[in-house]
């Protein structure tokens, strides 16, 4: 095919030239075929493509598709029980408690009951009549002067620059309107985080973005100007995320504006690399008086730690020097982000290979909670993939207090999954800084959308509890939840998670 494109290329330079010298008015076919010359000619002498070199311009073609293949299968391929991570059916449920269109759904369920894995809820044969929960949980610990009344479903972290100004501006908005908190993600704390007072989460990580001094160590004044402010309810470090558990954070440098710049600290239009590990703490006694001086700065606000669980043994050991220390200065959370989580940036073996799944991971924090006698005192957060009512059910069943969404809001948004978050690139301009991509997300529309999906969310919780005879949150169970173990042997949560 080489051969053939530098022949075919010389030979059709040849009958061209000999046309526009029989017809000059011609000239304009050579202004257009350059360019294609041009292309197929600087493929054919490159040498980083194998493609493009073995079949110049034809190679760019296959390039392109290969590129959109994700969105080509997404839209024209799949069908509605497949696609990663999230299939339509996923989506859908987002799209229309977003949307509050029709929430109903004919014909039976396409989701196949025969399947290794499958799930299901038991109903009661007497649905319970009246609902006494409201679906909020105080937390604050023994030294928490300023417990917060938190919804059971909030926005997850997803910092300014992970997503965009107007999806920023359009979540806040949405917490507003819903009564949930936003968590501003490890990016710092911006104006957008602030502009129509929704509650907030201030969390930071090993970049410490928005509390940092100019050596990238954590500032105390500038950490107590930001948990002071009445927005911010909890705060929450980062120390590991299921996405890159025990990796540092990414930011592409096409990110990086000169905004994203001044709120970070960090050199604009740089890939920043925010470090594996905490400079404030390397261990569990120095982040109890990390813990204590948080909870100092920021006048007894719950405070809280977001890790990914992975070796065991150590988040043992944490919990019990947790439960030895005598001034009680353990976190009032502790979030459990599962290695099936998202992100917008991750190194590939992380994502892949890392972390242990959110069920798996909220049984052993339960438990281990519950074997140091800390289980009353420290709440427990989800965080990884959680989508529907029946997700939710799922966290608190097996020993989450509460659960953070990040993706499911993102779908309210009008994400379509095109996996371009790292690219800037998305086209529905909420993981990009390309202010032109940014304007398609139209916040004052949106923000009605996040709204809808928590409330919807929320009611579909309400009907579910309701369907299984539950009267409130004190009625969740691992027993009634199924799953398919194998073709011939079903298995309860009760049973999979003693």
């Amino acid at each position: 095919m080489r051969n053939s494109f530098l022949i075919g290329s010389l030979v059709s330079v040849v009958v061209l030239t000999i046309l526009i010298l029989w017809q000059p008015n011609l000239w304009w076919v050579a202004v257009l075929l350059l360019p294609v010359y041009i292309l197929g000619f600087k493929d054919y002498f490159q040498k980083a493509d194998n493609i493009q070199r073995n079949y110049p311009l034809f190679g760019r073609l296959t390039n392109l598709l290969e590129e959109q293949r994700h969105v080509l299968q997404e839209a024209l391929f799949l069908n509605r029980t497949e696609g990663m991570p999230f299939n339509w059916i996923q989506k859908e449920i987002v799209y229309k408690r977003a949307a509050n269109a029709n929430k109903n759904q004919p014909f039976g369920t396409q989701l196949s009951y025969e399947s290794v894995g499958r799930e299901r809820f038991l109903h009661s044969t007497f649905p319970s009549k009246e609902f006494r929960d409201n679906f909020r949980i105080n937390i604050g610990g023994p030294n928490c002067t300023k417990p917060y009344s938190s919804s059971i479903l909030n926005l997850g972290a997803m910092s300014y620059g992970s997503i965009s100004k107007n999806a920023t501006l359009a979540f806040n908005g949405g917490a507003k309107i819903a009564g949930f908190a936003q968590n501003t993600g490890e990016g710092g704390l911006t104006p957008y985080h602030q502009k129509y007072g929704a509650d907030l989460i201030f969390q930071f990580g090993t970049g410490y973005f928005g509390c940092r001094n100019a050596e990238g160590n954590f500032d105390a004044e500038k950490f107590t100007e930001i948990a002071q402010n009445d927005l911010v309810k909890m705060i929450e470090i980062k120390i590991s995320q299921g996405a890159k558990p025990g990796f540092g954070a990414i930011l592409p440098a096409k990110k990086n504006t000169e905004e994203i710049s001044k709120f970070r600290e960090i050199k604009a239009h740089t890939e920043i690399h925010s470090p594996a590990h905490h400079s404030a703490f390397s261990n569990t006694k120095q982040l109890l008086k990390f813990i204590k001086e948080l909870r100092d700065l920021s006048s007894g606000k719950p405070i809280g730690i977001k890790l990914c669980i992975g070796l065991k043994q150590e988040f043992d050991e944490m919990i019990e020097i947790f439960s030895k220390n005598k001034e009680t200065n353990f976190p009032d959370f502790i979030t459990v982000d599962g290695a099936e989580g998202g992100s917008g940036a991750a190194s590939m073996d992380g994502l892949h290979w890392g972390g242990t799944p959110l069920i798996e991971a909220l049984h052993f924090v339960d438990v281990t909670l519950k074997k140091y006698k800390l289980r009353k005192h420290i709440k427990v957060i989800a965080a990884g993939k959680i989508i529907s009512s029946f997700d939710i059910y799922k966290t608190l069943a097996v020993g989450a207090d509460a659960c953070y969404s990040a993706r499911g809001m993102m779908f309210a948004l009008g994400c379509v999954q095109s996996l371009k978050c790292n690219l800037n690139t998305c086209p529905t301009g909420i993981t990009t800084m390309d202010s032109k991509r940014v304007k398609a997300l139209v916040v004052e529309d949106k923000k009605n959308k996040v709204a809808n999906y928590h409330k919807n969310t929320i009611q579909g919780l309400k009907e579910l509890l309701l369907s299984m005879g539950i009267s409130d949150r004190n009625g969740i169970n691992k027993t009634s939840i199924i799953r398919k173990i194998s073709q011939t042997d079903i298995k309860s949560y009760s049973e999979l998670y003693k």
